[in-house]
């Protein structure tokens, strides 16, 4: 009996035993899970840390790349803009250049008419110089001459060309306003063009014209316009009857200073050949260049003046009433 119940209490410890390391096993299972799952969980939040981290940095990347194309994009669109102001100033320059270049050749060659055979103004005892510029304004060689004629206290008359005007409109204006007559003298200077047709001639007169009116104002009419190379010869005759029609006043010049005959002629040649070719006369309209390559005209321009102030003569610039006398 004894022994049965000693069984029975060794079996119920077995089992309590058994119960125990049942719940000791289940316990550790629970802890053992809870571990694994928070660390589970926290690799899963430090994944998602990670992707939204990455997230965030691709989200910066692709803002300063789009930054970096902006501001790329806009330095090309800066620089296209500066080559293409860069090509406008030098297409511009190189008009001027062009121009210039096309004046100085054109005035080597030009037709001019032997100077004794030349109409001189209406002669009376008065004697009367008309100092007159063709082919400018230049920005070295108008200049200069403007401040000789304000420091000699002289009008002169500027035959200018429109499109040196269009570039160089400070000393259209400059010229106005210190009391200078301006002429035109066509816009292109073309030869070829404006001797192609007397529509060619009448359309660079008006073109010209147009611009001095843009600097001036609409109420500026030019003074009296110049052939280039002058209107001597039969060649020039319905050229010089259209301009009749139209009321166009045209002057040529019966004196000169020879700046048309060659570049860089010494000064002292150049007050010469004035002296020549006024002498006898009581009324001198003077052919001069004021165009960029006339430096010397510059130079040769007071002792000319002084010459023609010795001489007796008065300064007049051309206008309608002058015109009438030729």
């Amino acid at each position: 009996m004894r022994r049965k119940k000693n069984s029975k209490r060794k079996l119920e410890l077995t089992k309590m035993k058994l119960f125990l390391l049942c719940l000791v096993v289940f316990i550790m299972f629970i802890g053992i899970g809870r571990s694994i799952g928070e660390k589970l969980t926290s690799k899963a939040t430090n994944g998602e840390e990670k992707l939204a981290e990455n997230e965030e940095k691709l989200k910066l990347e692709r803002k300063g790349k789009t930054e970096k194309e902006k501001e790329i994009k806009n330095n090309s669109e800066k620089e296209i803009k500066k080559e293409k102001h860069n090509e406008e100033k030098e297409e511009t320059k190189k008009d001027t250049e062009v121009v210039e270049k096309d004046v100085q050749a054109k005035e080597i060659k030009e037709e001019e008419k032997p100077i004794d055979q030349e109409k001189e103004p209406s002669n009376d005892n008065k004697k009367v110089a008309y100092l007159t510029f063709d082919d400018g304004p230049s920005v070295v060689v108008t200049p200069q001459i403007l401040d000789i004629l304000d420091n000699c206290n002289v009008k002169a008359t500027f035959f200018v060309i429109g499109s040196l005007a269009e570039q160089n409109s400070d000393l259209i204006k400059r010229e106005y306003n210190s009391g200078h007559a301006i002429g035109n003298h066509t816009y292109s200077h073309n030869y070829k063009y404006i001797y192609g047709s007397v529509n060619n001639l009448l359309s660079d007169i008006d073109k010209c014209e147009n611009v001095l009116k843009g600097i001036l104002g609409d109420d500026f009419h030019s003074a009296a316009f110049r052939f280039p190379g002058g209107s001597f010869g039969e060649k020039k005759q319905p050229f010089k009857d259209v301009l009749k029609n139209k009321s166009i006043g045209y002057v040529d010049w019966n004196a000169l200073n020879g700046d048309a005959e060659g570049h860089n002629i010494p000064k002292d040649r150049l007050v010469q050949r004035l002296v020549q070719t006024t002498q006898g006369k009581n009324k001198v309209v003077i052919l001069m260049h004021d165009a960029g390559a006339k430096k010397t005209t510059a130079q040769a321009l007071p002792e000319i003046i002084n010459y023609l102030k010795n001489q007796g003569y008065e300064f007049k610039t051309i206008d309608q009433e002058a015109l009438n006398g030729f």
